[in-house]
């Protein structure tokens, strides 16, 4: 496979079914976060965690106006990354039943332990914001779990795309939260979790920057004077890239050959993409 390629923007319809996999190759996936159009630096950060049944994604966007957010990004990937590991490792640590208040706890141990770096470093704790995203899939359930805005979404068995989270937006454009925002008063409401029962063949979580081009995330209402957010994964694109994604992994291509194809597609797949001056990330696993 020479590149990546999809559409250049985003629709729900129509449904592209992605192709059968031998089970026996496990979860294949596609991990790559890139800097925006002449953007200096990267703010956004990734983990991806497989292991057997169990699949994990984690990003991380650090707030454009935060000092140390690149910092606050890959420290709390990282540290969510380690603890996900370790439960995984169990096996049956993760269920549908408790994924909530676990989330919820590993997500407030992660901001009070970036706070004690921010800390031991004599460094504003604010500079470190970042938004983070988890998604979880397992033997027979998918789960989410984030602190700001992004998207996230898994593959019914209907075979269509399906949204896992709301992004947090505030009453200001571009407004939301981040990871050093929580406290003990406030983790209801700023970390949101979403649990689906049943097998899920893939999971996908991106920072707010390629969006555009893989989720529909305005159009008119009913009235066709208001603009919504539908928070709608497109199908079609989400379907290509899938498949592409089956036939390397069928003809064993290497991953870090992937990840070097994916990045160049997030960089410049796209004149749309080419053109984003966010970060982005965008993380995509599947199996058989």
């Amino acid at each position: 496979m020479a590149q990546f390629s999809a559409l250049e923007s985003a629709s729900a319809q129509p449904l592209v079914p992605v192709s059968a996999m031998s089970p026996e190759l496990g979860w294949a996936h596609l991990k790559a976060s890139v800097s925006g159009f002449k953007k200096p630096f990267l703010q956004d950060a990734h983990q991806v965690l497989i292991t057997g049944e169990h699949a994990v994604l984690i990003v991380c966007d650090g707030a454009g106006s935060k000092k140390h957010s690149k910092a606050g990004a890959d420290f709390i990937s990282s540290f969510l990354a380690e603890k996900f590991r370790e439960l995984v490792a169990g096996d049956a640590s993760i269920s549908a039943e408790n994924w909530s208040a676990l989330s919820r706890s590993i997500f407030s141990e992660a901001a009070l332990a970036l706070k004690a770096r921010a800390a031991s470093e004599n460094k504003l704790f604010d500079d470190y914001g970042c938004t983070c995203i988890v998604v979880y899939a397992g033997k027979d359930f998918v789960a989410c779990s984030h602190v700001g805005d992004g998207r996230a979404g898994y593959l019914a068995p209907s075979g269509h795309w399906k949204a896992l989270l709301t992004p947090y937006k505030g009453a200001l454009a571009n407004a939301t939260v981040f990871m050093t925002m929580l406290d003990s008063q406030n983790t209801d409401t700023l970390i949101a979790s979403h649990v689906v029962e049943g097998r899920t063949r893939a999971i996908v979580a991106l920072s707010d920057g390629p969006e555009d081009v893989c989720w529909q995330v305005s159009a008119f209402d009913s009235t066709g004077k208001k603009v919504v957010d539908p928070n709608q994964p497109s199908n079609e694109f989400l379907g290509k890239i899938a498949n592409q994604l089956v036939a390397a992994t069928t003809q064993k291509a290497p991953q870090d050959s992937l990840d070097k194809l994916w990045a160049d597609f997030l960089t410049t797949g796209s004149p749309k993409l080419a053109a984003q001056v966010d970060d982005k990330t965008l993380l995509l696993a599947l199996r058989g």
